[in-house]
């Protein structure tokens, strides 16, 4: 049976993050809102997340409850083929469009229920959207089984974590980098501070039981400002008397405003600097990893990938592994690994924790990890 969708989203210009279910079902489409079926535990599990009362069955209260927490509702499709309420016999189906919904709010993080809309989300509309959506285990009463694992849980708990403001997405992070920008603290300013914060967890960890000089450390960078902070902090080892060395991934004509400034810097103090020779990686035993932040999206492919691949060999060869801000190839949104991502023995994350770092493969990727202060603040 072919079906439109039948009602518009539900957000105000105060929305702080979006949650997509796939289609309404009968019984949503017979209440005439979202997750309406008696026995799905949407409206239950959500307000446990926020830490607050489950509303009662009504449209206005539930309207009501998802505006005053700062959460909009909407579905990933507008017009389907299905059966009843199985997302699985979902075909020519039309996605909704996003854009209008982002740009009149304040969202900048986006779920989705179910496996079917995450994965048509970020395969169709992440690149309108600009981010990726975070998976969230269906609510439906199809789905009792995933309800009682440990994952449900976690993943359902980031929803009040964000609006607690205990975890940001990438494009929450960046738009606090960019406020502090804008009242006055200058980026280099942030970036030195995320440098040293990298250069101290470098001399207290992988230095804890070496002497100084034993070891020179390589800082793998990219174009970016992830880059950057790899360029400084080769500078600032220097400083604490830790040889340094560093190795430019990408084409130098692409890097940012803050990364060109960085490595004047870093070449002027006499640190070697090579490019796009990854024989480098294997002769180190302590490894810097700056060359993606928080911004991937897309998979990772070519010398890039590369990369990341002669990094975890070194790894497993023994290398000790830091990460700045979040391990390459891993997205600081849904944990997933894009194409492929860095594992690494240590992460220092600056200002906030990531939801990536918490779900997915961002727990094993990152390691221990460390939220430094860098001066970014709510």
């Amino acid at each position: 049976m072919n079906l439109k969708h039948p009602w518009e989203p539900e957000y105000s210009k105060n929305s702080k993050l979006l949650i997509l279910g796939t289609f309404p079902s009968p019984k949503s489409r017979e209440m005439g809102y979202y997750y309406g079926h008696p026995q799905n535990v949407f409206w239950k599990t959500l307000a446990a997340s926020l830490g607050v009362p489950e509303p009662p069955y009504e449209v206005e209260a539930r309207q009501r409850f998802v505006r005053e927490h700062g959460v909009a509702l909407w579905d990933v499709f507008k017009s389907v083929n299905i059966d009843g309420a199985s997302d699985a016999s979902i075909h020519e189906a039309e996605p909704n469009t996003f854009k209008k919904i982002i740009t009149g709010s304040e969202i900048k993080t986006i779920f989705t229920t179910g496996r079917t809309g995450t994965e048509a989300f970020n395969r169709l509309r992440s690149g309108e959207a600009g981010m990726r959506a975070v998976y969230l285990p269906s609510t439906s009463p199809a789905n009792r089984k995933t309800q009682a694992t440990p994952d449900y849980d976690l993943r359902w708990s980031l929803i009040g974590k964000l609006i607690r403001g205990e975890l940001v997405s990438s494009a929450g992070m960046k738009e606090l980098d960019r406020k502090t920008i804008e009242g006055g603290v200058p980026s280099l300013v942030l970036m030195e501070k995320a440098a040293l914060s990298v250069a101290y967890a470098i001399r207290d960890g992988a230095f804890a039981k070496r002497p100084r000089g034993s070891e020179k450390v390589l800082c793998v960078c990219g174009a970016g400002n992830n880059g950057g902070d790899g360029f400084a902090a080769a500078r600032l080892l220097e400083n604490e008397g830790i040889a340094s060395e560093i190795l430019f991934i990408g084409d130098s004509s692409k890097m940012s405003k803050e990364t060109k400034h960085q490595a004047r810097a870093a070449k002027g103090c006499g640190i070697p600097v090579s490019e796009n020779d990854l024989s480098k990686i294997t002769k180190h035993k302590i490894i810097v990893d700056a060359l993606f932040g928080i911004g991937l999206t897309r998979e990772l492919s070519g010398m890039y990938l590369d990369t990341v691949k002669t990094i975890n060999k070194a790894r497993k060869s023994g290398a000790y592994v830091l990460a700045v801000d979040v391990p390459s190839g891993l997205s600081a949104d849904t944990g997933e690994a894009l194409g492929g991502a860095v594992t690494a023995d240590e992460t220092v994350t600056f200002a906030y924790s990531k939801i990536g770092l918490t779900i997915g493969k961002g727990v094993e990727c990152s390691g221990k990890l460390k939220v430094a202060d860098i001066g970014i603040y709510r």
